[in-house]
């Protein structure tokens, strides 16, 4: 399971929970699980945004939704893509 979701995260480029749990057809809550096993592993690396982002807002993905507010975001280490080679 923690491979599809990094596989699914590494082939869109970004992910919501939905989506995650209908594609691979589990709760929203095993998908939360298996982000945070991710990000313990170190093959997800964390990161918020919001006020003191210093982001510009035309080439982020979130710029629709952001408005500046804490947005988590995601995105696979160096280790993650090693682990999906």
């Amino acid at each position: 399971m923690l491979k599809d979701i990094l596989k699914i995260i590494h082939r869109d480029g970004f992910f919501s929970r939905r989506m995650l749990a209908q594609e691979l057809s589990l709760s929203e809550e095993m998908i939360d699980d298996g982000i945070n096993q991710l990000v313990r592993m170190g093959y997800l690396l964390e990161e918020e945004t919001g006020a003191d982002c210093v982001s510009i807002c035309s080439g982020c993905a979130f710029a629709k939704n952001c408005n500046k507010e804490i947005v988590k975001t995601f995105k696979i280490s160096d280790k993650g893509n090693k682990y999906l080679g």
